[in-house]
């Protein structure tokens, strides 16, 4: 039963049905259970069984009809704690408290497919907006669906539905979403950025996907305006940070360095969206080393644009050697130092070296304190680059 005087109603006649929500959440419930009937493995399985596959589709068809049916219900302007709290008491939400290793009090259905399920939502006012995502369990993860709502002259309506598509692997879920609206342009237009994890059972290496997306035709098949895939390393609970602007957005997370001395780096994804065209623009590092490392490993059609005009031709030479010694099994690269030099003011000269049958080194010319440029690539140290090794300041 619904929470006595919990929402006013539009006035539309009968936009708004309480036996409708009370039944959608019963609905739930029951495909609930069904997950929570699926044999499990012993936490490392991940394949998933195409019984498992049914169970999840109706899950996430039943949690859509359910947060359909309370938005149809809902005022002019939800508050976000309220309609949390409605949907986790409607939909007897569940997780498990902060901090709780006792594994002698562990729940009955502990580590199940739809053990946990929780509901979050968020308002996006300058949009006239409403956002919700439905959480739940799978095995060695969980898997999350969004629900962006708007007002279409009335009772609030789905207009965007993201969610993972059927998946024969855990692999396959959308763990640890993060995502982020616009604010609408000159016509009224907004996008949606969403990232999302692979789960895994035996590693904190994984894979992050990220894509642009502005509603469609129809709120299940939003338009994809740009995906784009890195790997990712969530060891340190760092699941990515995401700020979604009117023309931009911008994710970052951590994962791998081409030096394998460093265990991780900070990446960065920043984009440019100007109508439906999606362009990779700067900053795409946090530091001076850090942008050479992605020099290296992006693709010249985007390391171009962050070298100096009038290098290219040089800078192109040399960025195909050093994909080709990336690409080799034969070596491995080390970042030498990085010290600052007195010609100009933010210009730090990284050297990387090579081990292989070859060991070259290689000294790079970077210009800026957060836009990063690289000036020029050479194979001795400039002698006005003699400040301190900030590598061994850093204790790197």
């Amino acid at each position: 039963m619904l929470l006595a005087g919990a929402w006013p109603l539009f006035a539309q006649p009968g936009s708004c049905s309480e036996p409708q929500v009370a039944a959608s959440a019963r609905q739930v419930g029951s495909a609930r259970n069904a997950l929570l009937e699926l044999p499990i493995g012993d936490g490392l399985e991940t394949d998933v069984s195409p019984r498992a596959q049914e169970a999840i589709a109706a899950m996430k068809n039943h949690l859509a009809a359910f947060i359909d049916a309370y938005m149809t219900c809902a005022t002019t302007e939800p508050d976000a704690a309220k309609v949390k709290a409605d949907l986790s008491v409607l939909g007897h939400a569940y997780r498990m408290p902060e901090g709780f290793i006792s594994n002698s009090q562990l729940p009955q259905d502990f580590g199940k497919y739809g053990f946990e399920l929780w509901f979050d939502a968020k308002p996006v006012p300058r949009n006239r907006l409403f956002a919700i995502t439905a959480t739940f369990d799978i095995e060695c993860g969980s898997d999350t669906m969004l629900l962006i709502y708007a007002p279409k002259g009335g009772p609030w309506e789905q207009v965007l539905r993201w969610e993972s598509k059927p998946y024969k692997e855990v692999s396959g879920a959308f763990w640890a979403l993060n995502y982020g609206i616009s604010p609408t342009d000159k016509s009224g237009n907004w996008y949606a950025v969403t990232a999302y994890i692979n789960p895994w059972c035996s590693s904190t290496w994984s894979s992050i996907h990220y894509s642009v997306l502005r509603p469609g035709a129809l709120s299940q098949q939003p338009a994809t305006l740009f995906s784009g895939s890195d790997s990712i390393w969530w060891g340190g609970e760092d699941f990515s940070k995401l700020v979604v602007g009117k023309a931009d957005f911008d994710l970052r997370f951590h994962a791998e360095s081409i030096d394998p001395g460093i265990h991780n780096r900070a990446w960065v994804r920043h984009f440019a969206v100007r109508g439906d065209v999606v362009r990779r623009v700067r900053p795409v590092a946090t530091s001076a080393g850090d942008f050479v490392d992605e020099w290296v490993v992006s693709p010249w059609g985007e390391a171009s644009s962050w070298s100096a005009a009038g290098s290219a031709t040089l800078l192109k030479g040399s960025h195909d050697r050093l994909a080709s010694l990336q690409h080799s099994v034969k070596g491995f690269f080390n970042f030498e130092s990085i010290r600052e030099c007195s010609d100009e003011l933010a210009h730090r000269q990284v050297e990387l070296s090579y081990e292989g049958s070859e060991r070259p080194h290689f000294f790079f010319r970077v210009i800026g304190a957060s836009n990063y440029v690289l000036s020029r690539i050479a194979e001795k140290p400039d002698p006005r680059c003699k400040g301190p090794n900030e590598l061994e300041q850093s204790g790197e």
